[in-house]
């Protein structure tokens, strides 16, 4: 039946079929899911993009404390980022998220909490004693582990280092790094403070992290391999934690011989593989590094310390090449065929190193590096 036969005084059923009806049906749906779209938003649970950092590599809530919002708590903080992404021209880039937060403790005490995770992108420094504190300092001490998978770096809890391949590498030949750190402070009224680094989520978060800024920084410099860099095996588990020096005669970092002449230290042993070992001693109470040192034979990873050897021996009866700087030495050797990088740091007593490459070499099979008998 339609509209004009319908009888008079007797309600419809149905929808509506006139042009008039279905354009009201069509306004009241618009209505309904406005006003439903509305009510979402000012309860503040409409779905929104969730923010990417470090030239889009890390996503917002994908794991790493830092990148979650339950760091905030229930008294609010931020998340800022800021980045500059390498290119072709200028293969250099870097990015940094900063986390701030604070409250008030039950004592009363402001709290504040500042954070930072940084990446920087670009070829290592050309002086010679710039580059062995960029790399030893931060990224060889006896708390580091080697990047899994083969890849040339180390990393731990709170940051690493990845060198790129050779695609990637300066025109006058230095190696392109990208390093991750995470620094942060902790503040407690007017007189307490202490380090509280951001939350990388451990060491293997660490690497990936770190793997996925440098994939995305040699795509955007025009570097990047065929296939992404992945990190997809275990890492690798240091032998143990820090342990306490007792006095001046104890041996140091499990060498025989090797001694510091210091008490109320810690030292640390690192890696022991055929590719990297590393030693760490420190205060015991201020933490402050007394002695750095390492072994680098992964064919990228001793490539960053080309060029600055030197020429001649470190001193007289050395095998190799070295140079002695004001807080750090490197001496460069053939070591069961093929290049070994040597590395000393806070230190420039040159007798320890000749105790940590002999004992090395013995431990890799080859021939002492440095003399017999050398003043520790």
């Amino acid at each position: 039946m339609d509209e004009a036969s319908a009888e008079p005084g007797r309600p419809r059923r149905g929808l509506p079929t006139s042009r008039r009806g279905r354009l009201l049906l069509m306004s009241a749906l618009v209505l309904v899911l406005a006003g439903t779209g509305l009510g979402t938003w000012a309860t503040d649970t409409w779905p929104r993009p969730k923010d990417r950092y470090c030239w889009g590599a890390w996503e917002e809530d994908s794991g790493p404390g830092f990148l979650g919002d339950g760091l905030f708590g229930d008294d609010g903080g931020s998340r800022a980022g800021k980045e500059t992404a390498p290119t072709r021209e200028r293969p250099t880039g870097s990015c940094e998220v900063t986390v701030t937060g604070g409250y008030t403790s039950s004592d009363g005490d402001e709290v504040t909490i500042d954070q930072k995770v940084s990446v920087g992108y670009g070829p290592v420094p050309e002086a010679a004693e710039a580059r062995l504190a960029m790399v030893q300092d931060g990224f060889l001490g006896g708390d580091v582990v080697p990047l899994p998978d083969g890849l040339p770096g180390t990393v731990n809890g709170r940051g690493g280092l990845l060198v790129l391949p050779e695609s990637c590498d300066a025109q006058d030949g230095r190696p392109t790094v990208v390093t991750l750190r995470a620094t942060g402070m902790y503040t407690s009224g007017p007189s307490y403070s202490r380090n509280r680094p951001a939350e990388l989520g451990g060491a293997r978060q660490a690497a990936v992290l770190l793997v996925a800024a440098a994939n995305r920084g040699m795509a955007a410099a025009g570097c990047a391999p065929h296939a992404p860099l992945r990190v997809s095996s275990p890492l690798y588990d240091l032998p143990g934690t820090r342990e306490r020096l007792f006095s001046a005669s104890d041996d140091v970092c499990g060498i025989r011989g090797l001694r510091l002449d210091a008490e109320h230290a810690e030292d640390q042993i690192g890696a022991v593989t055929r590719d990297l070992q590393t030693c760490s001693v420190r205060g015991e109470r201020a933490d402050v590094p007394y002695l750095n040192l390492a072994m680098v034979a992964h064919p990228r990873l001793a490539a960053v310390f080309e060029g600055i050897a030197g020429e001649r021996p470190v001193a007289r009866g050395w095998r190799g090449t070295g140079s002695l700087g004001k807080e750090h030495a490197i001496v460069r050797a053939d070591c069961a065929g093929r290049p070994v990088i040597f590395l000393m740091g806070a230190s420039t007593r040159i007798g320890r190193l000749a105790v940590f490459a002999n004992a090395v070499a013995t431990r890799l099979g080859c021939a002492p590096v440095a003399p017999g008998g050398a003043d520790r």
